[in-house]
């Protein structure tokens, strides 16, 4: 039995050093960090007035897009994990963490989005930002994206902190990015900013979505057809 430990344990520790030199992973942080870096400049840039306002406004529209378009990724795999409709390698590979780097990304995003509304010509201020129904224009609309962050923000931070709630809670929260998302397509549709992108996301959304409820139905049908001895 020592002898048989022993190389499951040497295993383990080559794994987790392995996971710690994983090529993607770093690939995937340096992009992370050169698009802050990028954004950040373009954000001090405009803050400062030497950016042209064409700029700061097509930065603040793109944002918005590719935060929406992420976050709809984001929901159409986490809904067909544990689904058939997925190769098994891939679905493998979403549990380890492509499904949460996606959800970081479009959080990263959705957050800079909401920073560039802070600079240009029809900046808000930092409380018309943060508190739904204080900015002077497009009140509702404005109130909808910043209730869409909080939503995502909480469903991040609460899976994050699952170790500490439970599981059963986080993944109950986690349901909210639904509605996150829903209200985020709100947002883009009353400020006239929804396109293809958002209309395609949506339709995404939806129907994995309703691949994942039918699914769980015929499951729990199957396990309610079943004799009770059988396991």
């Amino acid at each position: 039995m020592k002898e048989t430990g022993q190389p499951q344990a040497e295993g383990t520790g080559q794994d987790v050093r392995a996971s710690r030199h994983d090529p993607v992973q770093a690939a995937v942080a340096l992009l992370t960090g050169l698009l802050l870096g990028l954004l950040v400049l373009a954000w001090g840039m405009a803050y400062r007035g030497t950016l042209a306002g064409g700029w700061s406004r097509a930065l603040l529209t793109q944002t918005g897009q590719y935060g929406s378009l992420l976050l709809a990724a984001t929901c159409v795999l986490g809904s067909l994990i544990g689904t058939r409709f997925l190769p098994q390698v891939l679905n493998a590979a979403l549990k380890t963490g492509w499904h949460g780097v996606l959800a970081g990304f479009a959080m990263t995003l959705c957050v800079v989005h909401g920073a560039f509304t802070l600079v240009g010509p029809r900046a808000l201020t930092l409380p018309e930002l943060l508190v739904p129904g204080r900015a002077p224009q497009d009140t509702l609309p404005l109130a909808l994206g910043t209730l869409a962050l909080y939503v995502l923000a909480t469903v991040y931070v609460t899976w994050a902190l699952r170790g500490r709630i439970g599981v059963r809670a986080a993944r109950a929260l986690h349901l909210l990015a639904y509605p996150a998302f829903v209200l985020g397509t709100l947002h883009a549709t009353w400020l006239g900013h929804a396109g293809a992108t958002e209309a395609l996301g949506s339709a995404a959304v939806g129907a994995a979505l309703a691949v994942r409820l039918l699914t769980l139905t015929f499951a729990r049908g199957r396990t309610a057809a079943r004799p009770a001895g059988e396991t």
